[in-house]
């Protein structure tokens, strides 16, 4: 008994007539009556009537039409789980991230990612927050990493994976800086100030301070903040993720205000009611299970 038999036994219940089913399977006619009584051969019993000419299941086809449309769910079933398998070993990941996880968080989870699925091709695009949700939207990103202060769009989930905190940096080798009161007025009037000039969580903070230097790039203001007297509001996870012995900068923390919230978590978020294929769920369980470390 093949495949192809049980499909003629369902589509004769359902059209009635050979000529139908020799379309919709795209065979000849000849062929579909050879498979029908070969298939009457096979089970030893009389499975199709003609009647005012149409074909009609008898008794015997009738009670077989069941286990035929099991069958072939179950082929269907094991093709897509095949076919995953093959998806799953040529997969790719289209991530999407904002500045601060796309630099900072992102990729020691996706190195990690990598080792565990060495045939998955990750791509990771670093973008404003709108741009990335309209990425996510139009489907060109398969998850998008966001700061719980951006507003979601809607039919998507929001899950939170890392927390972090903004704060002030200083040179760690500028002799004045030691002296920086953190709580204090002089912090906001008497310094230079770096400013990231990209949309970012940091924003609220750096709305206080009158910047004298904006940078699209929080390594490049890293770098000014390290080698002089400016300060900069700056994530902690861009701080702690220094590979150096010596650290180039100090991150010091900030006090919270109604107008600023210096804690705030980073969510991963993907479309609602979507089926995600075998690669995209196994990056999801994955990140549900290691988080995103950052420190």
């Amino acid at each position: 008994m093949n495949i192809l038999k049980l499909r003629i036994l369902v589509l004769i219940d359902k059209f009635h007539k050979a000529t139908e089913v020799a379309e919709t399977l795209q065979i000849k006619q000849p062929t579909v009556s050879f498979h029908m009584k070969s298939l009457e051969k096979e089970m030893g019993a009389t499975l199709f009537s003609l009647q005012q000419g149409r074909i009609m299941l008898t008794e015997a086809g009738k009670k077989m039409l069941p286990y035929a449309k099991q069958i072939l769910s179950l082929e269907q079933d094991a093709r897509q789980a095949v076919n995953e398998l093959t998806e799953q070993s040529q997969g790719q990941l289209r991530l999407g991230a904002e500045s601060i996880s796309g630099m900072y968080l992102l990729p020691t989870i996706m190195a990690d990612f990598a080792q565990q699925y060495p045939e998955c091709r990750i791509q990771l695009e670093i973008q404003s927050p709108n741009v990335i949700k309209q990425l996510l939207k139009d489907g060109e990103v398969d998850f998008a990493f966001l700061d719980d202060g951006e507003s979601l769009l809607e039919n998507t989930v929001a899950e939170p994976v890392a927390s972090d905190q903004v704060g002030i940096i200083r040179s760690a080798s500028a002799e004045t800086s030691k002296s920086l009161d953190i709580n204090g007025a002089d912090t906001l009037d008497k310094h230079i100030w770096v400013k990231y000039s990209g949309a970012s969580v940091v924003d609220s903070y750096s709305s206080l301070v009158k910047s004298h230097l904006e940078i699209n790039s929080w390594e490049a203001v890293k770098q000014v903040v390290s080698g002089g007297e400016a300060l900069a509001f700056f994530p902690a996870c861009g701080v702690r993720s220094e590979d150096h012995t010596i650290p180039s900068v100090e991150w010091l923390p900030y006090p919270e205000t109604d107008s600023t919230k210096s804690h705030y978590q980073i969510n991963i978020v993907y479309q609602q009611d979507t089926h995600m294929n075998m690669m995209q769920q196994a990056f999801l369980d994955f990140i549900r299970r290691e988080g995103i470390r950052t420190s």
